[in-house]
């Protein structure tokens, strides 16, 4: 449920609010150059992607130090580390959610699921390495869980092409 603090939370970083006026004043150009026949569709990819990018990128107290950024990177040595306890706790459940809507609204975009995951991927993996740069503490983890949410994302954007009369078994 959205409280008042969150928004004040929200409202009161000048850099998230940055980020969020630039993608919305770019949501409409590069979104109708990305699927001219879909242009709303294009926009509101691009408004959600810098969405993404406030909520993830940004720290209220900067501290770059790339302290931090070995520790990250061990992360993915260890799978016991990367699966356990999966989706356990909100902030995992979160991060399923925040990639989701991304997978969904590129996988109806652009038809090419396999290059739009390792694309995503790639996007969260480089988010999360910033964030232990900028001392935010990357997470392998958080890495996982954003790509089981675009790949969930992907697999709803498909959906209507497998459930088209004609596509389904005959009993």
């Amino acid at each position: 449920m959205l409280t008042l603090d969150m928004v004040l939370a929200v409202i009161s970083q000048p850099a998230l609010m940055t980020i969020l006026a630039i993608s919305a004043g770019l949501a409409w150009p590069l979104g109708r150059r990305a699927r001219p026949d879909r242009p709303r569709l294009g926009a509101l990819f691009v408004f959600t992607l810098g969405a993404v990018l406030s909520a993830t990128a940004i720290t209220v107290s900067w501290r770059p130090s790339p302290v931090l950024i070995p520790s990250y990177l061990d992360g993915f040595g260890d799978p016991a580390y990367l699966v356990g306890e999966f989706a356990g706790s909100r902030e995992k459940i979160a991060n399923i959610g925040l990639f989701l809507p991304l997978g969904l609204l590129a996988g109806l975009l652009w038809r090419r699921p396999a290059a739009i995951l390792g694309l995503l991927a790639a996007l969260t993996f480089t988010i999360e390495l910033w964030q232990a740069f900028i001392g935010r503490g990357g997470d392998a983890v958080d890495v996982v869980h954003n790509t089981v949410g675009a790949l969930l994302g992907l697999m709803l954007a498909g959906l209507p092409t497998r459930l088209r009369p004609g596509r389904l078994p005959s009993p």
